[in-house]
């Protein structure tokens, strides 16, 4: 359990990025009396009015670039987690001893609750916010957020409400997390992803293994054994480790045909029939049994857990049935950006797949969706950056085309798909060279779905 309280004594600090958790930073800081310098790229018409607060406080604003003297002459740097660690300035700093960490570990120093700290390429949020679902309403009072919703420095600034804190976390956090240690970490799944930022796919796993570096043999690791570098990698997990699967019936989870049983050791054993459970899916069962263990190591009741289970329908933009039109099914998965989430996608049907991917490329292979293509897939539409790349890796798989943007790929589908068929928004990619974030191309996806006429 985290007992590091704040510290008192003054200091220069640097903030590096300020978006909606470092202007939070900022702010926090300044509160503690400290001598506050923030840095961003983007120049002052980039920001709202909260950017003039903060400098009325008393921080000082560096924007439209960087400078090395504000690295080098500060106490303690505090990065945002989409600043890339490979800047120039970081690098000397961090040669000159200055010690460099992010905004999660900063904040979570500041908090004494037990946390949950949950990650994986996919799936995440879904367990996440599930977590805190169950949690809440067996009589726990959790803050949940991290990576999704509400940052924990922004919760700092509020009234701190929560007897513990569920937690998104990303490879990005973790790599400037150096002491975070979760009393209760799990690792849903590793694939390849943010090959744009990582030298390897090595260097990825590792960054979301050190999820688990710092734990000690009372708390708690939870791993999906059915994934390949889960398995591989659960000797490295120093604490009690606890593992659901689909595949392995000795799982302290295990699913099968919808029937989901639960045993911890020194718990009483739990059944749970998933089969009315308005999460479906093979991804959402691992999503599920992931929550469960969390929920029942911290006593929720099995009634509330059900309850629960049976109401929750997930997150938009999350393979998120939109419509179904002259009998075409439309799914909007744009939180599918990468090539596992697709992989996960595809295994939800049975029907012929319209299949919609593009956006900007994070230099993965896309060799993994070769099989479920070639097994699910009647034609594929392609576009935006990666639009030529992946034409030529998997164009000659199935009937294929490559367009500018997600409307004409939406249209060409349209166009083709009978009644029994899906058209499924599924990226692979992000969104960034069109779209300012998955959400809004999930959006904008599910408005050319409604504007169908007839």
């Amino acid at each position: 359990m985290n007992t590091t309280g704040s510290t008192s004594q003054t200091r220069k600090v640097l903030v590096v990025g300020l978006g909606a958790s470092g202007r939070a930073v900022c702010q926090l800081l300044l509160r503690q009396g400290h001598e506050v310098i923030a840095t961003d790229m983007n120049d002052l018409a980039s920001f709202d009015s909260s950017i003039k607060d903060l400098q009325d406080k008393g921080c000082r604003l560096r924007l439209g670039g960087h400078r090395r003297e504000d690295f080098v002459n500060a106490a303690q740097i505090i990065v945002s987690p989409g600043v890339p660690l490979d800047l120039e300035e970081l690098r000397h700093a961090a040669g000159q001893g200055v010690e460099i960490i992010g905004e999660l570990e900063w904040s979570w120093r500041q908090v004494k609750r037990p946390t949950i700290a949950i990650t994986g390429t996919n799936g995440k949020t879904t367990t996440t916010s599930l977590v805190g679902e169950i949690l809440n309403a067996s009589g726990r009072q959790a803050f949940v957020g991290g990576n999704i919703g509400t940052p924990l420095s922004q919760w700092l600034l509020g009234n701190q409400e929560a007897d513990l804190l569920v937690l998104e976390v990303s490879s990005f956090q973790l790599d400037t997390a150096p002491t975070f240690r979760p009393d209760v970490g799990v690792l849903l799944n590793i694939s390849e992803d943010h090959l744009d930022r990582y030298s390897s796919f090595q260097a990825y796993v590792d960054s979301k293994l050190s999820l688990f570096l710092h734990q000690m043999p009372e708390d708690v690791a939870i791993l999906n054994m059915d994934d390949p570098e889960c398995y591989k990698n659960r000797s490295r997990v120093p604490s009690r480790l606890l593992t659901f699967s689909r595949r392995f019936p000795d799982a302290h989870a295990f699913c099968q045909d919808g029937l989901m049983s639960v045993q911890i050791p020194g718990k009483q054993r739990l059944e749970l029939d998933l089969r009315h459970c308005a999460l479906h899916g093979p991804h959402n069962e691992e999503n599920i049994m992931a929550a469960v263990l969390v929920c029942a190591v911290l006593g929720a009741p099995r009634a509330t857990i059900e309850q629960v289970l049976n109401r929750y329908r997930g997150l938009p933009h999350r393979l998120e049935r939109v419509r179904t039109w002259h009998g075409i099914a439309f799914y909007d998965d744009s939180k599918g950006t990468n090539v596992g989430a697709v992989v996960k996608a595809l295994e939800n049907f049975s029907q012929p797949v319209w299949l919609l991917a593009g956006g900007r490329d994070k230099q993965g292979s896309y060799e993994p969706l070769a099989d479920p293509i070639r097994a699910k897939v009647r034609g594929l539409f392609l576009y935006g950056e990666a639009g030529p790349r992946l034409y030529d890796e998997l164009g000659q798989l199935v009937p294929s085309e490559l367009l500018n943007n997600l409307e004409d790929a939406f249209n060409r589908a349209v166009a083709q798909a009978r009644a029994g068929d899906v058209i499924l928004l599924s990226p692979a990619c992000s969104s960034f060279d069109q779209y300012a974030s998955y959400a809004q191309r999930g959006d904008h996806f599910k408005r050319l779905v409604n504007e169908l006429a007839g």
